[in-house]
């Protein structure tokens, strides 16, 4: 398996954004979604949402089998799924993220329960199912963390070493509980420095008045607002982006979510918008 977080880094002049079911579904486009992210101007797409079940298998959505007993099983539902991630770094798109958890109850509480009980060595089924995805889909550079309600920080940390040792970045998705936030940060790159390489911040829902410029310090781990494309135009993101880069320096920033801009023609303009916004 690959060393420490060999992945690539997040890069300078970041733009990213979430999406879900039009990434893999059929009938939603998948083809011509993944297409049409490539060349969009964002460059890291964020897959979303994984589910760990109690047994450590990983599904996307509740509609997608990606593990079982840690074997890769998703090309037995989406065949292109895998080819389709590695087709988005055809285009503009530097980065593939998976995102854990979201608002749902379970996930974080079932990892921390599989850490506490087989622990994160090569015979644990985390190891043996995040080693397969790593294999299925060596697209994927890192995992984003957004636990929103278990917060246990020494299971966090140790499946997070555990992520850098099988060659992914980690990438925390917060929107309150900053200081547990930056303690699963320097923790993490205490032990294995570099893997985490960016926070995505959420500054839209329960997150709206975040700003990267105040309370969220992670040192030199940058920080990377997201906004959601259903409270801001291209334009207002494009200005917002702009002050926080004058007011402390972002070279970042992201969109919440792709699944509501398929068939708008509005995915490349949130992206120029970004990116403009942060230069």
């Amino acid at each position: 398996m690959p060393g420490v977080a060999s992945a690539a880094s997040a890069p300078q002049g970041y733009s990213g954004i979430f999406g879900g079911g039009p990434l893999y579904i059929t009938s939603k486009g998948a083809s011509q979604n993944i297409t049409e992210l490539a060349n969009s101007g964002f460059t890291e797409i964020i897959v979303w949402s994984v589910e760990v079940k109690p047994n450590g298998d990983l599904n996307l959505n509740g509609e997608f089998p990606l593990t079982s007993e840690g074997v890769y099983i998703g090309d037995q539902t989406y065949p292109d799924f895998a080819s389709d991630m590695a087709r988005l770094k055809q285009g503009k798109v530097k980065r593939v993220t998976f995102s854990i958890g979201s608002s749902n109850f379970g996930d974080w509480q079932d990892i921390a329960a599989l850490v506490q009980s087989q622990g994160t060595g090569p015979d644990s089924i985390l190891y043996k199912t995040f080693a397969a995805l790593k294999t299925a889909i060596p697209a994927i550079d890192a995992i984003d963390f957004d636990d929103e309600n278990s917060f246990d920080l020494a299971s966090t940390v140790k499946f997070g070493v555990m992520l850098g040792k099988l060659g992914f970045h980690v990438v925390p998705d917060p929107y309150f509980n900053a200081s547990y936030w930056t303690q699963v940060a320097a923790k993490i790159n205490k032990q294995l420095p570099g893997t985490v390489d960016g926070v995505h911040l959420q500054a839209y829902a329960g997150g709206t008045g975040n700003s990267p410029c105040e309370g969220w310090d992670f040192g030199d781990v940058p920080v990377f607002p997201f906004l959601w494309d259903a409270d801001d135009s291209p334009r207002q993101v494009g200005r917002q982006m702009q002050s926080w880069h004058t007011e402390c320096g972002i070279v970042g920033g992201g969109l919440w979510l792709y699944d509501d801009l398929v068939g708008t023609g509005k995915t490349a303009k949130y992206a120029q918008a970004i990116n403009a916004g942060v230069k």
